[in-house]
């Protein structure tokens, strides 16, 4: 079974037409939807495209710690993902969505960069809140993994049963974030 988990954007979306209207729309447009960001490190390796996934469903709190996922579950150069519930409760755009939204503990994060995945994704705006957002990614991608943003359709995935996650984006030297296409591939047995 294969599982888009791209949030789709309209061509009449507010976030496009205030992203359009920006000084730099080129770079504002990379960090509407579905986004991966980039800011220090421009080269991916191409094998990345494809990876084992991993889920941890921490809708039950606001900051997900080391007690909310399994570490030990987590298969090398994985892509990890983040159900938080906040796409579900909130659609991506309104205010509500990124107020305030859920986040990934800083012990949780050096954890997964220990690790050595390669994505971590989030069904959110980040995966640390305001300031510290950009300054995470940034520690991410020093440690050789990228942040996804913007994700959906993760409660389609099953627990518990493995999967692999196809991630598809275009460089562009400009831009601080890619926009990204994101597709899960899932057993499933009837």
């Amino acid at each position: 079974m294969l599982l888009d988990l791209t949030t789709v954007i309209a061509p009449d979306y507010p976030a496009l037409i205030w992203a359009r209207q920006q000084d730099n729309a080129h770079i504002a447009l990379g960090h509407v939807g579905t986004h991966l960001d980039v800011y220090e490190c421009r080269h991916i390796p191409l094998e990345a495209f494809r990876c084992p996934g991993g889920l941890a469903d921490v809708r039950h709190t606001d900051e997900a710690g080391l007690a909310d996922v399994d570490l030990d579950a987590i298969p090398a150069r994985a892509f990890v993902l983040f159900r938080t519930g906040r796409i579900e409760r909130h659609a991506y755009g309104e205010p509500a969505y990124f107020h305030d939204h859920p986040q990934l503990a800083p012990e949780l994060i050096d954890a997964l960069l220990a690790r050595r995945i390669r994505f971590i994704g989030i069904d959110g705006p980040g995966i640390r809140r305001h300031a510290e957002h950009e300054q995470v990614d940034r520690h991410c991608e020093r440690h050789g993994v990228h942040v996804i943003e913007n994700l959906c359709g993760l409660g389609d995935l099953m627990p518990g049963k493995p999967f692999t996650v196809f991630t598809f984006w275009q460089d562009d030297p400009q831009r601080t974030g890619l926009p990204c296409r994101v597709i899960a591939e899932q057993d499933v047995i009837i």
